[in-house]
């Protein structure tokens, strides 16, 4: 009876120990101390000249540091746009500015070469050319010796796709998925070493775009959309999420909690309704629900996991802000006074 009794309380110990493991709240969550090397990385580009005559603007791109401890906000390095999308991101590990320019083009005038991704390394001065077979890229992300991306291959244009550039063989790596799926957005959880992406089928997508153009619905026609995880290694692919009526615009996620921001697509979007939730992909909770609207161009976790930080681009505000969980409440915390806030990229 003894043995059968301790049994007992051990089985219940290890279901409470399970248990509090899908506890943590990002309201709660506070008992980590302020990371020095925390830091945002972001993207603005402003125009430097317009022609009259061929009704053209010219761009320049600048890549900022803004500093979380005292917010100030620097400029690293600037450059000639003539990719599809103003995109650039600072590392500071490696003292190098990963960006995006069309193929051999220095210039601000598109020749139609394919955007590709370049390294700058601050210290040498040199610039190196990372990919060759792109169209177009719209996110990297960096994280150690690795550069994580998602683009379109020029020979898949119709397609958005996640790759891994390995820095120290300068091999580029592609997922295995279907040639029909394709990315709206990307997070990384760096310290789980996961890859969230925003996902769906690019042939579903196209049917639904047709039949609303043809006037055959009178309101657009959802298509699913997914969640996805992966590991490093693009491989060992999880589904968080299925939404069969919305569409998933945003994804910022960290320390296995994940805040995606999705609206509806059965209407007009100027008249969809708009969910925003964090969850614990641990345990599948949901953790926080709202209808707040959360940033496309880049956001991510504060470090203690009570809000999130995101980039703002309206009329009131551009900039960055944070949203605290518990209070409901956004807060500007560094303004942008000049030019177009692209994109931003958390780093730790």
């Amino acid at each position: 009876m003894r043995l059968k009794s301790l049994c007992c309380i051990i089985a219940a110990l290890l279901m409470l120990l399970g248990a509090s493991a899908c506890l943590k709240h990002p309201s709660i969550q506070t008992n980590k101390a302020p990371n020095c090397d925390e830091y945002m990385s972001v993207t603005i580009n402003c125009e430097v000249s317009y022609s009259e005559t061929d009704d053209h603007s010219a761009y320049r791109v600048s890549v900022y540091v803004c500093d979380l401890q005292n917010a100030e906000i620097s400029e690293v390095f600037s450059f000639p746009q003539n990719s599809g999308y103003a995109l650039g991101v600072y590392d500071r590990k490696s003292n190098s500015v990963y960006y995006t320019k069309e193929k051999n083009n220095n210039t601000y005038e598109r020749q139609r070469t394919g955007d590709q991704i370049y390294m700058y390394n601050m210290s040498t001065g040199s610039d190196t050319m990372l990919t060759e077979d792109q169209l177009a890229v719209n996110h990297i992300i960096p994280v150690d010796d690795a550069v994580f991306f998602v683009g379109a291959k020029q020979s898949n244009a119709d397609v958005l796709i996640l790759g891994k550039i390995n820095l120290n063989d300068g091999i580029v790596k592609y997922w295995n998925e279907s040639n029909s799926l394709s990315i709206e957005t990307i997070s990384i959880d760096r310290i789980k070493k996961r890859i969230y992406v925003a996902a769906y089928d690019s042939i579903e997508r196209d049917i639904a775009v047709e039949l609303f153009n043809s006037n055959t619905s009178p309101y657009p026609v959802a298509f699913d959309n997914y969640i996805y995880s992966y590991n490093y290694d693009l491989g060992d692919r999880q589904e968080i999420i299925s939404k069969k009526d919305m569409r998933v615009f945003s994804v910022y996620a960290r320390n296995s909690l994940l805040l995606y921001g999705a609206h509806d697509s059965t209407v007009l979007v100027s008249e969809a309704s708009i969910l925003s939730e964090v969850i614990d992909v641990d345990c599948n909770e949901v953790l926080f629900q709202s209808d707040e609207y959360f940033s496309w161009r880049g956001g991510g976790f504060s470090q203690d996991l009570k809000g999130v930080y995101s980039a703002v681009n309206d009329y009131e505000f551009t900039g960055i802000e944070y949203f605290d969980f518990e209070t409901r409440e956004r807060k500007a915390l560094i303004p942008v006074d000049s030019g177009y806030l692209a994109n931003m990229l958390l780093m730790y």
